[in-house]
């Protein structure tokens, strides 16, 4: 499985192919931008994903409450994430783009238990967040060069970078501090990958296919920048698709296939799946959310996991809010558990954004299981 895995890496660096309208963390357009007719209403991380300017900064706050109770007990915690992302086009032209792009984010847990032991202590598999954090931590999450050549058809980027937020991202369900809340419907549950340094690759040749490929090392040293010991044996790699459907209507669409094999050692995570992340425009401002995830061998979290939902632009009226559900089975070692996720965004100004949340679940035994939260999003 590890060869196919490299195989299909290498073979997608290669023969790749990209579209417009996708990942806004790593493509260059995204004709979304242009759907907005109040230009106030665009939030600060949508005009920083957009913007052309030589130098964009993007700084946030992103403070999460979260209480849950089942299985005769009961959990909470208080966590925040805070950042900066950077973007520096430093040479743009007709045939040769060159980006650096930057990310560090501090991450504390201020109260309660962290997710993972938030779960064990509800006795449930399922995931309330994506955080990790156990305590108080600054990492550098992206250091990377861009470089597209061919008109753009051609990206050959390095650098240290996070695997799965550059291959499987989506705008409507790939991000826990600006959508969904749980792990699931938020994030990417299989694998758990840490970002490493790496080489990726892709060409931009359609606006409605793509391909490429990924290779990270799977031994990080540190939080930061480190030189890989290449002679390891522990790699992640990855080949990944891209399409999207209805473009042509003027529908959003943004799907990503990716298979990985996952590089570990002794109890450390490693194995092989696939991921499936989709956000299909049914109308202007209806979004089907769709994701599919199921690995094997030794896998942290959850070996498998399967979302549907529906998120809604403008609910009621409202320009700037978003509101979404979905309903999530998550499985681990055969046991199934399942789940649904509640969110309304209230737009208060580019600045300033709040959500409430409701989750609600059927745990592996049988037992009913409900999780609130709050959380804000502070950008400049």
């Amino acid at each position: 499985m590890k060869n196919l895995a490299l195989i299909i890496a290498v073979f997608c660096s290669l023969t790749v192919m990209a579209q417009d309208d996708q990942n806004i963390i790593k493509a260059l357009n995204d004709s979304e931008a242009e759907s907005h007719d109040e230009e106030d209403k665009i939030d600060r991380f949508d005009r920083w994903a957009y913007s052309k300017e030589e130098h964009a900064a993007f700084f946030y706050l992103a403070p999460m409450w979260q209480a849950g109770s089942g299985n005769d007990n009961t959990a909470h915690n208080i966590h925040h994430d805070a950042g900066v992302i950077y973007r520096w086009l430093m040479i743009d032209n007709d045939r040769y783009q060159l980006n650096l792009h930057g990310w560090v984010e501090q991450t504390s847990l201020w109260s309660g238990s962290y997710p993972k032991k938030f779960s064990e202590q509800l006795g449930m598999i399922s995931i309330p967040s994506a955080s990790d954090e156990q305590d108080h931590d600054v990492s550098l999450e992206n250091l990377y060069v861009e470089n597209f050549l061919m008109s753009g058809k051609l990206d050959l980027t390095f650098g240290k970078m996070d695997p799965l937020f550059l291959t499987s991202f989506t705008n409507y369900s790939g991000w826990d501090k600006y959508n969904y809340f749980s792990k699931s419907s938020a994030s990417d549950p299989v694998p758990d990958i840490d970002g490493g340094m790496g080489f990726y690759t892709e060409i931009h040749a359609s606006k409605s296919l793509s391909f490429g490929g990924m290779v990270t090392d799977g031994q990080q040293k540190n939080n930061f920048l480190y030189a890989p010991d290449f002679s390891s044996s522990l790699w992640n790699y990855f080949g990944f698709m891209r399409f999207k459907i209805g473009a042509g209507k003027g529908l959003y669409s943004d799907h990503n296939l990716i298979y990985y094999y996952q590089g570990g050692e002794g109890e450390t995570p490693s194995g092989s799946g696939v991921l499936y992340t989709a956000n299909q425009g049914l109308t202007d401002d209806l979004i089907l959310i769709l994701k599919f995830s199921n690995g094997k061998n030794r896998i942290d979290k959850l070996n498998a996991a399967y979302v549907a939902g529906l998120t809604f632009k403008n609910p009621l009226g409202r320009n700037g809010d978003q509101a979404g559900f979905s309903t999530m089975i998550n499985s681990r070692a055969g046991q199934e558990e399942f789940g649904m996720d509640f969110y309304w965004r209230f737009f208060v100004n580019q600045y300033l954004n709040f959500a409430p949340n409701f989750q609600f679940y059927r745990t592996v035994n049988d037992e009913f299981n409900s999780v609130v939260g709050l959380r804000a999003f502070l950008t400049y």
